[in-house]
């Protein structure tokens, strides 16, 4: 056990000798799920860059030698249910830890959470934050970097790519609770009994189902998210490892003329659909498969008559290079610790993160919600393993792409919508549109 580990066990044995527990009132519920079918991150125009491996200085807070009990304050934007295992949480921790109190609050926006903030009218101690909050939290230094306060072997704990969304400057900003997101190839087990693995393959399966004229494959075609796992597939990414955006155009091109041949009025797979009726088409049979997000598990599963499964995208093959794995992108939710926090109160507050983000309660959240964990050892507890379901979930999320914190997801998406709509229609060849894409992306930088 090192230095720092030893000073915070004997400073919680000293709280639990000196203090008496407490109950946290049960929050209101926050009318926002997480996570939302779309995105909507904010831009601080501040470039980001990958989280790092290399060993930080930690800061050890100094407690008091007899504190009073300590309490943190801690807001969410949980929708009701899981404010309410939140709430269970906050109790077995103050039972674990008598002489820390947590006051659980629910903010109704991110947006109006800043705007209290900016006037004072409330604070925080921990606060759990999507993207857009948590980049707008470090651009007004209202957080304070987590790498600072655990040691490395802790961070290590997470897996990588889960860190990487809450992690800007070489710093760690937000413990991540959940990563998700991610798009899923879904099929229909009455017709199809093992997914394709690649492209080809499914296309053969389409047309061998449909006597060759079937749109058997269903997608939301006009969103660019659905787009953007076959640019990984040709070694193309929107966003650049210090966060400004950039579309290589061999490799945009090569992606939109692979998902345009989908959609290609005589020979594709592919009906040009909106996500309403992608949904539709594959909830009434006409589509085998469909290509839809993480978050339809949960909504797919108490839809009666259908028997479906899933399957991780299938790789493509591109010019010159043959079996390319798709990889979609992932977002994820992150624990923050106020720049304020000192003495007993960034204790309570380190100790809090440490209990709510440990494996077993992420694999609570699972069980409960559908939630993929973020630890290493909660990703590979047979609970997720042995689940036909959260194994291949857990393994695609695992193989998808993250962006730094900063980017502005919703921006990217809209300076490839209408390119990419053309496109579809016939108004723009494949090169035009891909040139108009990149001017609209690259102007997001200015």
């Amino acid at each position: 056990m090192n230095q720092h580990r030893l000073l915070l066990f004997f400073m919680v044995v000293a709280l639990l000798v000196f203090a008496a527990a407490c109950t946290p009132p049960t929050p209101p519920p926050s009318p926002t799920p997480w996570p939302s079918d779309t995105p909507t991150p904010s831009d601080t125009g501040t470039p980001a860059a990958q989280a790092t491996t290399h060993s930080v200085a930690t800061r050890t807070p100094t407690a008091s030698p007899t504190p009073d009990a300590v309490t943190i304050t801690v807001w969410h934007d949980l929708p009701e249910t899981q404010a309410e295992q939140l709430a269970e949480d906050a109790a077995a921790f103050q039972e674990a830890f008598p002489s820390f109190h947590v006051e659980l609050h629910p903010y109704d926006s991110p947006e109006n959470f800043v705007t209290s903030l900016s006037a004072d009218e409330v604070t925080f101690d921990v606060v759990l934050a999507a993207p857009p909050l948590l980049s707008n939290l470090v651009a007004t230094d209202k957080i304070t970097a987590i790498n600072d306060f655990f040691p490395p072997s802790f961070l290590d704990a997470f897996a990588a790519i889960t860190l990487t969304g809450g992690s800007r400057d070489e710093q760690v900003w937000g413990l991540p609770d959940t990563t998700g997101f991610h798009l899923l190839l879904f099929y229909n087990r009455d017709r199809v009994d093992t997914p394709p693995q690649t492209m080809d393959d499914l296309i053969d399966v389409v047309k061998t189902l449909g006597g060759g004229s079937q749109h058997g494959l269903a997608l939301n075609s006009y969103d660019p998210l659905w787009l953007l796992p076959w640019l990984a597939a040709a070694d193309g990414w929107p966003v650049d490892e210090e966060g400004r955006f950039s579309l290589d155009p061999t490799a945009t091109e090569n992606a939109l003329d692979l998902y345009l041949s989908w959609h290609d009025a005589d020979d594709g797979v592919a009906a040009v659909q909106t996500y309403e009726t992608m949904r539709q088409s594959f909830l009434n049979g006409e589509a085998v498969f469909m290509i839809d997000g993480e978050w339809a598990i949960r909504e797919l599963s108490v839809v009666p008559d259908i028997d479906w499964g899933i399957a991780r995208l299938p790789a493509v093959d591109l010019p010159e290079e043959e079996s390319q794995p798709a990889a979609p992108l992932i977002l994820g939710r992150y624990w923050a610790m106020s720049s304020t926090l000192s003495g007993d109160r960034t204790l309570a507050a380190t100790t809090f993160l440490e209990f709510i983000t440990d494996p077993k309660r992420q694999l609570e959240l699972t069980s409960q919600f559908g939630l993929l964990p973020t630890r290493r050892d909660a990703l590979e507890d047979p609970q997720i393993v042995n689940d036909s379901i959260q194994r291949v979930n857990a393994a695609q999320m695992q193989a998808g792409r993250p962006v730094p914190l900063g980017v502005n997801i919703n921006a990217l998406l809209d300076a490839m919508r209408n390119p990419l709509q053309a496109a579809l229609e016939g108004e723009m060849t494949a090169q035009e549109a891909v040139e108009a894409m990149q001017k609209a992306v690259e102007a997001l930088n200015d």
